[in-house]
Parts: structure tokens; C-alpha cells; sequence
């Protein structure tokens, strides 16, 4: 790529489709889904699937045509006749060699092949959105006794729809059911852990009764895949089964949340809990706790009905909140929505990069084998409590460091990795730009793409040491984070320089304090005088002063805000799995070291310790919070935890506590039976942490002394391996 390519073509593709909502496989090739205004008109593309192969790897005997492209490893671009041979072909290239690149999925494979992404001139708002929720009688749609009791739809326009509780059969509710469907034609269909209870309870019924849920826009039947698939928060991995409606998405809002909350904070992912936690819950919408829906379809159907559609509005409401980054980003990624909601990073920014290449008659490198590199600088100077504390920041590190030293991958000779991320850089800086007067709708659709642009922006350092890249290059990204290191180092030394003693680093930042009687204008100064040294292209921004920090280990430190409020650093003390009345012990001892010392955090210790001795504490406080999974039934390490979990689905969040003889109970069966020992070690454990505070630790253990031993008894082997 000797010119830079038009930003539209590189951000959208060569043949961007406007208002295409889905591309499903078809007898001719696929089947294009095309939203027009309220009306969606379906287009039959011929269209043959494909591979990339290698000069060395064989072209598979069959129908193929073979196209070759310029320069690459992968330069046999293979096109099959149908789906039914590709797949067949592709099975066999899999058991056979990994060097071939052909996508799973139809849609990624019309859109990186045909230069064209999903939703292209459309806003969030012009899709058609419908969210479900259904009540049960059982959880398990096979039990004796299982039924569908009520059942509600409501669309993004605001039509709402409620089944059941006027006595209809089931089969007429699940008829109806359908019928509504293929009536809204939706774009979308929404629901809370719609996954793992509703379809495919949904299905089960449907079944049982002879019928069929045909909500495909060709008419087909809702289908349930028969393998897992996963996306990851973080550290963490999910698994689901996907289902499939032929002409629509179907996104699981449970998932959003999940992936909103990658610090692991929110005490329950329910849909009630949820809403309550972000802020957009509805004062007295209906209530009722799972045990009393049977009963309510059978005497207040009224109350029932208002309960359901309470469930859809909320759906609704969190979608609108959490789900327009995904759709932003599926405008720009050639992949199927399910994909972009569930896909990793890494394979995004690959599926930009194949598909630009590919509209360039230009072949594909094979990705490199793995190379350990450095990372990022992190280091604590010094642990303590700290006041004032000034936080810096250099914008975008790495995204900054990539495109002012012009690093990219070796094999990228087309030049489009660092094009890609020069154009969506500057359209994140122009959609920030026009969020600052918009206002409404407007304001919602450039904080949609901003959002979007930003979590592209992010993964292309990432892509550099992605296993699975083609255009992987390891040693650019050791270059990055060297070049990091050194700027993050001179940083560090130019606040030395200018009288403030830092406390801790980590990879893009600074926490220091400021010289005795520096006020907010050292700061404005010092973050100036700074960005008149730093490499073009490279800045440092004031984040904010804080009144104080503990500062405890890195990554690990508590703020002070000026107004008097905590902010809390890493996994160690704000976990949400932890036990409420630890949080609240570590909150209260914070402040203590703030505003009156090691002796004040103490007694705040002893104050608790005397509650669990005391047998005061609420089951609520005590109670700590566990995600159930498939592999809470299967694994022997989890039994205590799959007893208490009795009736529960993978995805859920349970409280649970620990009772005196070992065993784990949701805190519904608590007893008064507690195991006050283990929440006597446990606080003693949280005490720990503020260790590090202290420089003499004989200091440390005269004022949190360790509970006494419980005697011994034999404790079951899992227990141990859980917590």
C-alpha cells in the first residue's frame, strides 16, 4: 500500500452494503438480510466459500476454483461450490494441517471476502429489537410437571406483548409466541441468560409438544448448536451454547454484563441486581422471587403479567445501555454479531487485516510461533500512607508509541496495520470531538462509536503477540514495550527532577507526591513542561489529585478522593466475591489509617472480630458470592459448591456461606450455623493486607493479632482447593 487507502474504504470495506442486518448461508451462495427503513427485503448473492492454502499443502480433490494471489504464504485463494463441500473440505483440512486460513462462520465469510461489515449507515436506533422473557413451572423443560406458564415480548418501538395468564394451553402460548415473532421481525431478540434457560427451555417444550418454533426469517426453526463455544472478561472464560434464528441475532444481555464487569465488582449478575447496581433500575416495578411464579399464575395472573413485562422492559433498558459498542464496532469488523459479541479482540483486528489484503489481490502471512518479551514498567517505590497524591497518565501508550516510532508488523509490507490504526485513531478523536455538543440521540450515537473505535484502538498491540495472528510480529512487540519503558523511565526521572517523590509506576503512569505546599498550578506546570520534552506524538495528561493514598503493594493501593470518597485498586481489596463484611472492613480501616492511624484501622479490626465471635453478623454480610458453570457439577473439586448450587443454570451468581460443619449452603438455608472460625481467618486475611503499611512488622501483629487455631478436625479435601 504505497498511498494511504481511503479511510471509508479501509474502515468499511471495498464493497460496503448499506443496511445489510445478516447474511445466511442459501442454496445459491447467501442470502442477504436488507434493512430499508421499517422494512427488511432479503437478496439472493451467488457466493462461494473459500480457503487459503499454502504452495505446499494440496488443493483438495472436488469441484474448486483456484485463484492466485500476489506474494504471502497463504496465496491459493480456493472457492467452493457450496457450503456442503467447503465444510467437508475444511473438516479434513483441519485433521490434516493448520496452515490454511478459511473462517468458521457464513457471514465472516461473505464479509472478509466480499469487503463489506455488518449495519453499514445505520444507527443503533434504526435496528428492530425485541426482548423475551418466559416463567416456568420447572427449570428443566424434561421434569415432570414442566410447562410454560407466561411469556412476554416488547420491542424497541415500544409495543408489548404478554402470554399466559388468561389460561391458554401452553401449545397456544408457544404458537402465539411465534406468530409475534414473525410479526415484529426483530433484527435482534434480547433476553437475560436467554442461552442457557429461555430458548432452550423454549425448545425442550416445543418438542415435548410436537411443535416448532419456526422465528426464522425463512421460516426455519430455532436451532440449538450442539457445541459450546466462549468468550473471555479478562482472565475469565465463559462457555454457552449458541442458538441460532436464521435471519437474526440473538444476543444474551447476561453476556454484556459480564463483560461490562471485568473488575469483577457487581455482587450479582440478575437482572434485578444489575439494573439496581448501574443505576437504571425502575422504582416499583413487580416483584417475585422465583418460588412464588407457579402460585401467581394461578391466582394473581394480573400481577404475574405486570411482573414479565417488568422482565422485557429491563432487558430492553440494559441493552440499550450496554449494546451499542458491539453494534458500532460491528460496522467497522467483518464478522457476524455473535462473533463481535463474543469474539476476542486479537481475531477482529486479523479479520481487518485478511479482508483488506484480500481486496488487494494480496496473500496471507502465516502467523509466528510464540516469543516471550518484556512488559510494561511496573514498580512500587514505596508502600505507605501518602498525602496529597497526583496520578499522570500518557494517553494511549502503546497506540501512540505504534504510530509516532512507526511500528508494525515486518510482514504487513502492504502497510495496513498502522494505516488501520492511524484512521480509527483520528475518527475516535472526531467522534469525542462532536459528543462535546451533541446532545440526545446524537450524543448516544458518537458515545457509541467513540466507545467502539476506542476498543479496536486498544487491541492492536495486543495483535502483535496474538498467537493466532497472521501478521503477528513479536519482536515489534518487545520494540513497543521497550520504547514504553523508556518513556514511562524519563517521565519518572523529569518528576524526580521537578521535586516529587513517586510511588508507584505502572507501564503508562505515575503516582507521586507533589513538593511540600505544591498546589494544583505545580501540577498544570510540571504536566506542560513535561510534554514540551516527551517525543512528538507522545503526551502526558493530569488524571486528578486525590487527598491520600495507601499505597500497599502494586497494583494494589487505596485513593482518597478530595470529597471524601474511596477509589479501590486491584484484585485484593474490592473483589465482589469477597465476603461483604470484609469489603466493609477494609473500607472502614482505609479511612481509619487516613484520619486517625494504625491504632484507629486496629480497632476497627477488633470491632469486627467481636461481631463474628458474637454471632451478629447477617447472613447477608457473611454470604460470598460464587459463579455457577458447567464445571460446577462435573468437577470433584467443586462438590460442596454444586450441593448448594442444587437447581441453579451455568451463569448465575449464588450467595453462599460456610456453615460450621464445612459445607457450603445458599445463605436462603442458613441456620445460625456459621462457621465463625473461618470468618475469624478470613478477616484476619483481609487484615494482611494492610501489612505492608507498617515497618515494623512485630508492629502489625501486636495490634491485629491472629485469631486463635479452631481445633483441629478434618476438613473436607475441596474445601481447602475453593477457598
Amino acid at each position: 500500500m504505497t498511498e494511504r487507502p481511503d479511510p471509508e474504504r479501509l474502515l468499511y470495506g471495498v464493497n460496503p452494503r448499506p443496511g445489510l442486518v445478516a447474511v445466511e448461508p442459501a442454496p445459491e451462495g447467501v442470502r442477504l438480510y436488507i434493512r430499508e427503513g421499517s422494512r427488511v427485503r432479503a437478496e439472493a448473492v451467488p457466493f462461494g466459500p473459500w480457503v487459503l492454502l499454502p504452495e505446499g499443502v494440496p488443493v483438495p480433490a472436488g469441484p474448486a476454483r483456484v485463484e492466485r494471489l500476489q506474494d504471502g504464504e497463504l496465496n491459493r485463494l480456493v472457492r467452493f461450490p457450496d457450503w456442503s463441500t467447503w465444510r467437508s473440505v475444511r473438516s479434513r483440512l483441519a485433521q490434516e494441517t493448520e496452515h490454511f486460513l478459511s473462517p468458521p462462520s457464513v457471514a465472516e465469510q461473505f464479509l472478509v471476502a466480499e469487503g463489506a461489515a455488518l449495519f453499514y449507515r445505520l444507527r443503533f436506533e434504526d435496528l428492530v429489537r425485541v426482548a423475551l422473557d418466559i416463567e416456568s413451572s420447572t427449570l428443566d423443560p424434561a421434569a415432570p410437571g414442566a410447562r410454560v406458564l407466561a411469556a412476554a415480548l416488547r420491542d424497541s418501538r415500544g409495543t408489548e406483548l404478554v402470554l399466559g395468564v388468561k389460561g391458554e394451553p401452553e401449545a397456544q402460548i408457544l404458537a402465539d409466541l411465534t406468530e409475534a415473532v414473525r410479526r415484529v421481525d426483530p433484527d435482534i431478540i434480547e433476553g437475560h441468560n436467554i442461552f442457557a434457560f429461555d430458548l432452550p427451555y423454549l425448545v425442550g417444550r416445543a418438542q415435548a409438544l410436537g411443535l416448532s418454533l419456526d422465528w426464522g426469517r425463512d421460516g426455519s426453526a430455532v436451532r440449538l448448536s450442539p457445541a459450546a463455544r466462549q468468550y473471555r472478561v479478562g482472565p475469565k472464560a465463559f462457555r454457552f451454547l449458541p442458538a441460532r434464528v436464521y435471519g437474526r441475532h440473538v444476543v444474551d444481555t447476561m453476556h454484556l454484563v459480564q463483560r461490562y464487569d471485568v473488575g469483577n465488582e457487581l455482587e450479582s449478575y440478575s437482572l434485578k441486581a444489575v439494573l439496581g447496581a448501574l443505576g437504571i433500575g425502575r422504582e416499583g416495578r413487580t416483584t417475585l422471587h422465583w418460588t412464588e411464579v407457579e402460585a401467581a399464575w394461578q391466582k394473581a395472573p394480573t400481577r404475574l403479567a405486570e411482573y414479565v413485562l417488568d422482565d422485557v422492559r429491563d432487558v430492553g433498558a440494559l441493552a440499550e445501555l450496554l449494546l451499542p459498542t458491539d453494534f458500532y464496532q460491528a460496522q467497522l469488523v467483518p464478522h457476524g454479531f455473535e462473533d463481535v459479541t463474543a469474539g476476542g479482540t486479537g481475531e477482529k483486528i486479523n479479520s481487518l487485516m485478511v479482508r483488506a489484503y484480500l481486496a488487494m489481490g494480496r496473500g496471507i502471512p502465516r502467523p509466528e510461533p510464540a516469543v516471550a518479551y518484556t512488559g510494561g514498567y511496573t514498580e512500587l517505590r514505596r508502600a505507605g500512607v501518602f498525602r496529597p497524591v497526583v496520578k499522570v497518565d500518557i494517553e494511549s501508550l502503546y497506540p501512540s508509541i505504534m504510530l509516532a516510532y512507526n511500528i508494525g508488523p515486518a510482514r504487513d509490507e502492504a502497510g495496513v496495520f498502522l494505516t488501520l490504526l492511524r484512521v480509527l485513531t483520528e475518527e475516535r478523536l472526531e467522534a469525542k470531538e462532536r459528543m462535546r455538543s451533541a446532545r440526545g440521540a446524537e450524543w448516544a450515537y458518537w458515545n457509541g462509536r467513540q466507545a467502539a473505535l476506542k476498543r479496536l484502538i486498544n487491541s492492536f498491540y495486543g495483535y502483535l503477540g496474538y498467537a493466532r495472528a497472521n501478521f503477528n510480529d513479536y519482536r515489534a512487540a518487545a520494540r513497543v514495550t521497550q520504547v514504553g519503558q523508556e518513556i514511562i523511565r524519563q517521565v519518572v526521572g523529569w518528576l524526580e527532577e521537578a521535586g516529587a517523590e513517586v510511588i508507584e509506576v505502572d507501564t503508562d503512569g505515575a503516582y507521586f507526591v507533589p513538593p511540600p505546599g505544591a498546589g494544583p498550578d505545580f501540577d498544570v506546570a510540571l504536566v506542560e513542561g513535561i510534554n514540551r520534552r516527551l517525543p512528538p506524538g507522545i503526551r502526558l495528561a493530569w488524571e486528578g489529585r486525590f487527598a491520600g493514598m495507601l499505597a500497599l503493594k502494586a497494583k494494589n493501593y487505596i485513593l482518597l478522593t478530595e470529597d471524601g470518597n474511596l477509589v479501590v485498586k486491584g484484585s485484593g481489596l474490592r473483589s465482589r466475591r469477597e465476603e461483604r463484611f470484609l469489603r466493609q472492613f477494609a473500607e472502614e480501616a482505609a479511612r481509619a489509617f487516613f484520619s486517625g492511624g494504625a491504632g484507629a484501622a486496629a480497632e476497627r479490626y477488633r470491632y469486627w472480630l467481636g461481631r463474628v465471635e458474637a454471632g451478629a453478623l447477617s447472613p447477608e454480610e457473611f454470604g460470598r458470592l460464587e459463579s455457577v458453570t458447567p464445571k460446577t457439577f462435573t468437577s470433584p473439586n467443586l462438590r460442596r459448591l454444586a450441593q448448594a448450587a442444587a437447581g441453579r443454570h451455568p451463569g448465575e451468581r449464588i450467595m453462599v456461606y460456610q456453615r460450621a460443619d464445612g459445607s457450603l449452603a445458599p445463605i436462603e438455608a442458613y441456620a445460625g450455623d456459621e462457621d465463625r472460625a473461618y470468618l475469624k481467618r478470613r478477616l484476619y486475611d483481609m487484615a494482611l493486607r494492610f501489612r505492608p503499611l507498617f515497618e515494623d512488622p512485630a508492629e502489625f501483629d501486636r495490634l491485629f493479632p491472629k485469631p486463635a487455631a479452631k481445633p483441629a478436625r478434618a476438613a473436607p479435601a475441596e474445601q481447602l482447593r475453593l477457598f
